[in-house]
Parts: C-alpha cells; structure tokens; sequence
C-alpha cells in the first residue's frame, strides 16, 4: 500500500499532534527526525498552495498551541495571529 500523500498526511499529522502527550515530539532535534516540526516542513516543500493554506490554518496553529501548552521555547522566531496562526514558516527550517 502507498503511503497517504497531500491532504492525508495533513489531516493524519494534525491528529496525532492533538493526541500527543510528549513535549519531545514537537520541536527537531536534527534535519529529518521523526519531529512533528520535521513533518511539517516535509509537507511544505511540496508547493501545493491547498496543502499550505491547510497547514497554516489547522496543522501549524495545532503545533504552536502545543508548544504553548508545553511551555516549549522554540529556538526559531515564526510569527503568529493571537490563535497561534504562522504567519509565516520559515523559521521551521531552522534546526
């Protein structure tokens, strides 16, 4: 079975974010680990503007509320909206 591609892995990598109860899961640790941060600049780096607008409107708005949550200080600068909303991502590539 191929492995689910677009839309699938936002919506799968949006429900294991809200399940997880481990702060060690959200921030990389090095390029390419199994972070959620890893995972979500994975998904950007295909360009499909429905995949970015996805990622931005639920997928990095349930990653920074968890940092928030987790008192996590991430060492890489993304503004937010007051809803945790990215404004931007670059600051994800920064591992």
């Amino acid at each position: 079975m191929a492995a689910p591609t677009g839309l699938n892995n936002i919506n799968l990598l949006q429900s294991e974010m809200h399940q997880s109860r481990a702060s060690g899961d959200f921030m990389a640790t090095g390029v390419a680990d199994a972070s959620f941060q890893s995972q979500i600049t994975g998904l950007l780096n295909t360009g499909i503007s429905s995949d970015q607008l996805e990622l931005t409107n639920h997928v990095g708005r349930a990653y920074y509320k968890k940092l928030n949550e987790f008192s996590l200080t991430p060492t890489y600068t993304d503004e937010q909206d007051a809803g945790f909303r990215p404004l931007t991502y670059t600051g994800l590539y920064n591992i």
